[in-house]
């Protein structure tokens, strides 16, 4: 944690000009935070080294001035020679969710009035945008409303705020496309995080205000010693030809985390960002797995894949029947007009005998009778004939009826085996065995199928039956141990959490402990200290008032002085063995809460692994000899 200055970039420093000291003691640079006139000619400017540097908008120290640099006339703080590559992964799906998820959990936290969701964010419209714009960075500028023209404005706002990306007028008349929501989605996020950023800064820290700390001796030693000793080494080394002062910054920030956070860093900050990942882990464990609903994808692609091949090839069969059909009626044809041609000559023969011959009255009336006759004969077969059709049609819809159920439920039984893994025959479950069933209705092998089920099939699925019960019922057994198997470990990890808990007190006891013994030895020193000014205060009344000898005066006081400086030695070794044995206390009390928990995160992980054993136990493949029986 840095206080008492801006910003310490990596690396670089603000400014590289001379110092100059106050007349209150604080610390001041000559030249701004824009940049300076170097006095030597070939050197570059720090400030041009220190490009894309990102600011705070309203929260930020200065504003960089427009003074040119000593070097070849380059463009001074915050300057750009050439466009910055933008290193994040903008177009990203899980990256866009993560920004999203951030900026709800913003939003939400902070009472965003207006309706909210991740669909929203995924493609929202200029008028969403603008709104959540106009939240975010009123806790920047709480002034702020949207002007006439935002899609002017809103890129000025950015570029202000030292964004280190181009923000185009053009990309803020679409919003919402694919190709520009990404990059307006994540200036979004960095304002987001700019004013967190600004929430989680001291506004006090960010000025020059010296806030005394404590050296590990227990000495009073200020801000301002520690920046004014880094800025004389850094200008002492920097007049010597030297540009980077990577030991000397990173000496400061151990020096000012120290003074911040002290030894043991900031545990409650920890423990918050722990807390947070476990509950993103979780969330993150709850999501349905996306390569399971593929694998189903595509096992139901396959199953249609293969019942479109087997109906085409039924379709190819029906065809080559109807074909064979059409060549049929071809056939009658040629016959019915063959023997059309035929009866057509009989009946001109006839004709001719019957214009040949001379017949009777009595010969024609029984022809007529003889034709009558054959009439009334001649429709009672037409009508047993329209009956015969009539029952053979009924039966024909009965039977298409009976063939559609079989279909059915062939189609049923088979959908059922390929999900349980027994069809084709090389499948996991099959051994071996085929057990589909395959219907031609066109085909007089019927009956061979219907034997192949009754005689392989049938027994085959029974005795797959036994075993998967036989199986159920060891899994079930196996699953009541893994569950008593988790008890323990459950107990286990309890009886460790109490543990824990007890360690935690005798903790917070030791620094009690630690605390008193602190105030104890500063009371000691300083009644000490009291006693050797008393013995000073005296010693000097003894030299003006007394008579007594000066050699007697002279050798009790150097007696003196010898026991108060033994005294103050003693003082010194007591504090020393007090501060050795409170730095083994808190070590040894810091392993052995180190190593608690790393016992109770292997106890979790093996509960975990075994939990997920027991849900991961799959069916055993049936054992060899079932399919040589079958």
């Amino acid at each position: 944690m840095h206080r008492g200055r801006s910003s310490l970039t990596s690396g670089r420093r603000s400014s590289a000009g001379p110092l100059r000291i106050k007349q209150d003691g604080g610390v001041q640079s000559s030249s701004s935070a824009g940049g300076r006139r170097s006095s030597a000619g070939g050197r570059r400017s720090s400030s041009d080294r220190d490009r894309g540097r990102k600011s705070v908008g309203k929260f930020g120290r200065g504003r960089p001035t427009s003074r040119p640099s000593s070097g070849y006339g380059r463009p001074t703080f915050g300057g750009h020679d050439h466009t910055l590559k933008d290193p994040r992964t903008l177009n990203s799906r899980s990256f866009m969710q993560r920004e999203i998820k951030d900026i709800i959990e913003f939003l939400t936290e902070n009472g965003y009035s207006h309706p909210l969701s991740v669909k929203l964010l995924t493609t929202p419209t200029t008028k969403d945008f603008l709104k959540i714009f106009q939240f975010i960075y009123g806790f920047l500028d709480p002034k702020y409303t949207l002007p006439a023209k935002p899609e002017e404005e809103i890129p000025q706002v950015f570029k202000t705020l030292k964004y280190p990306f181009t923000i185009s007028k053009s990309q803020m008349f679409t919003v919402g496309s694919p190709h520009t929501w990404p990059h307006i989605l994540g200036a979004l996020h960095w304002l987001m995080c700019s004013v967190k950023f600004a929430f989680a800064t001291d506004p006090r820290s960010l000025f020059d205000n010296p806030s005394d700390g404590d050296d590990f001796e227990g000495n009073k030693v200020s801000e301002s010693e520690f920046l004014f000793n880094y800025y004389e080494n850094t200008y002492s080394e920097f007049l010597k030809g030297v540009d980077t002062f990577e030991k000397f910054e990173q000496d400061l920030a151990e020096n000012m985390k120290l003074q911040a956070v002290g030894a043991t860093g900031n545990l409650e900050h920890l423990a918050a960002e722990e807390q947070r990942l476990a509950t993103e882990l979780q969330l993150l464990e709850q999501e349905p797995c996306k390569l399971t609903q593929l694998h189903e994808q595509a096992q139901m692609m396959s199953s249609d894949n293969e019942r479109f091949h087997k109906y085409l090839q039924e379709l190819a069969g029906h065809k080559r029947s109807m074909e064979q059909k059409c060549q049929d009626l071809d056939l009658q044809l040629q016959q019915t007009e063959l023997e059309s041609d035929q009866s057509e000559a009989e009946k001109n023969r006839l004709e001719h005998c019957l214009t040949n011959q001379e017949l009777s009255a009595s010969d024609v009336q029984r022809l007529y009778a003889e034709m009558r006759q054959l009439t009334n004969m001649l429709d009672d077969l037409e009508k047993g004939t329209q009956e015969l059709d009539q029952e053979i049609w009924n039966e024909e819809k009965q039977i298409a009826k009976k063939q559609e159920q079989l279909e059915q439920q062939v189609s049923q039984y088979n959908s059922m085996a390929r999900t349980l893994k027994l069809i084709p025959p090389t499948a996991e479950n099959a051994h071996g065995v085929d057990y589909e069933l395959r219907l031609n209705f066109h085909s007089m092998s019927d009956h061979a199928g219907m034997m192949d089920f009754n005689s392989t099939i049938k027994p085959a699925l029974v005795q797959l039956k036994k075993q998967i019960n036989d199986e159920v019922l060891k899994q079930m057994e196996q699953k009541l141990s893994e569950e008593e198997a988790l008890e323990q470990v459950t107990e286990m990890v309890e009886s460790k959490t109490e543990e824990y808990a007890k360690q935690e007190t005798r903790l917070q006891r030791f620094e009690k402990d630690i605390q008193s013994y602190k105030e104890k030895s500063k009371d000691e020193t300083r009644i000490l200290t009291e006693q050797f000014q008393s013995i000073e205060t005296k010693l000097c009344d003894y030299q003006r008032h007394s008579d007594m000898d000066l050699a007697a005066k002279e050798q009790e006081f150097h007696e003196c002085q010898i026991r108060a400086e033994q005294r103050v030695k003693e003082m010194k070794e007591e504090k020393e063995n007090y501060q050795h044995f409170l730095f083994a206390a808190i070590t040894q009390i810091l392993e052995h809460k180190a190593l608690i928990q790393n016992r109770i995160t292997e106890l979790k992980e093996q509960a975990k692994a075994m939990i997920a054993e027991t849900e991961a136990l799959e069916l055993p493949e049936a054992a060899p000899g079932t399919s040589a029986s079958t």
